[in-house]
């Protein structure tokens, strides 16, 4: 993909969604598309959730005009296009359903293994587990291993979209990011998605900011995930012995962190995996007397370190970086563990 038409991407993008986010603000209030203050949320007011429909819409019509603009990433994603394409509408689809009527789990899961399912009929599949000291071939557990990762990734930006600015600025952290490394990989032209997903994320955050005009929902914290998915699974595709999964899960250790954290906790206290709680990290730093822009500086800054450590990977010794990644998470568990055992639990309000 030529710079020139990454710039394009970026821009194209851009400003679809920075025309279209305030048309959207006022059709989702004349509809009554509306998130409404209540448990287990900080808003006041009624705030528009369809983020997400706004997000399908800009990447879709980017990929579009960049696909006719350079035929050369059309033939490349010939065969995979419309299975991303697919997956996506299921992921979205299922995401707005969700976000008008609160869906059953069960329903978002299989929602999320067909999505899962469609792009490795695609062609996108883990076929490689890389670590810093070798490559391992995963075989008959390839379809597992591939749809795991996509469901997995697919609920992690859903999890941590529990703060105004918290899940958008963290994913345009991560996109940039996974960009960059993308590029010094030269993984080729699944990175337009990144590409317009940034640029649906900078004017995105600017109305999702507090006080949040407009939300994402699950149609776009789901779909930012989905996308996500679809970047990382090329990269063990393009290059065998250098590349893994480890790097997309450095760029996105954040959100991963806060799935893992929240499933061995609901298991441990025999809970729904699924059930939203208000024991989430950010809540746990709001009552440790954290300001809101406090809190989302500490997850911007974590994003943006995981970040580095992840482009480490890649221009430095795997071993020794490996190494430090261990350390530095070693204190971040001790400190959060040293919070928690100071505070009561965060209360649930009706």
């Amino acid at each position: 993909m030529s710079t020139v038409n990454l710039l394009i991407t970026i821009a194209a993008s851009f400003i679809l969604s920075a025309l279209a986010l305030p048309w959207a603000i006022r059709l989702s209030e004349s509809q009554g598309w509306v998130d409404l203050p209540g448990k287990h949320k900080r808003h006041k007011r009624p705030v528009p959730f369809i983020g997400g429909l706004v997000l399908f819409a800009a990447v879709w019509l980017t990929v579009t005009l960049v696909l006719f603009l350079e035929p050369s990433l059309r033939i490349e994603l010939s065969s995979t296009l419309f299975y991303i394409f697919f997956g996506g509408l299921i992921i979205v689809l299922v995401g707005f359903s969700d976000d008008l009527s609160p869906l059953p789990a069960w329903v978002k899961l299989l929602a999320q293994i067909a999505a899962g399912l469609t792009i490795y009929m695609g062609g996108l599949q883990v076929e490689l587990l890389t670590t810093p000291w070798g490559s391992i071939d995963v075989g008959s557990w390839s379809p597992v291993i591939s749809i795991a990762w996509v469901v997995i990734l697919t609920n992690a930006i859903n999890l941590i979209d529990g703060l105004d600015g918290l899940a958008s600025g963290v994913s345009l952290i991560s996109a940039i990011t996974m960009s960059v490394i993308g590029y010094l990989y030269n993984v080729g032209s699944s990175l337009i998605f990144l590409y317009a997903m940034i640029g649906f994320l900078i004017p995105f955050l600017y109305f999702n900011k507090y006080p949040a005009r407009i939300f994402l929902g699950d149609s776009g914290s789901m779909q930012i995930g989905y996308y996500f998915a679809v970047v990382s699974l090329v990269f063990p595709l393009k290059s065998f012995t250098f590349t893994a999964l480890y790097v997309p899960l450095l760029v996105l250790a954040v959100p991963v962190l806060e799935t893992a954290s929240s499933i061995i906790r609901r298991l441990l206290a025999g809970k729904n995996v699924m059930k939203a709680d208000r024991r989430h990290l950010f809540h746990y730093l709001a009552l440790g007397g954290l300001s809101y822009r406090q809190v989302i500086l500490v997850f911007y800054s974590l994003a943006f370190i995981f970040g580095l450590f992840a482009l480490a990977m890649f221009l430095w010794d795997r071993v020794l970086v490996f190494t430090l990644l261990v350390l530095f998470m070693v204190v971040i568990f001790g400190l959060f563990l040293i919070l928690v055992a100071k505070l009561p639990s965060p209360k649930r309000k009706n």
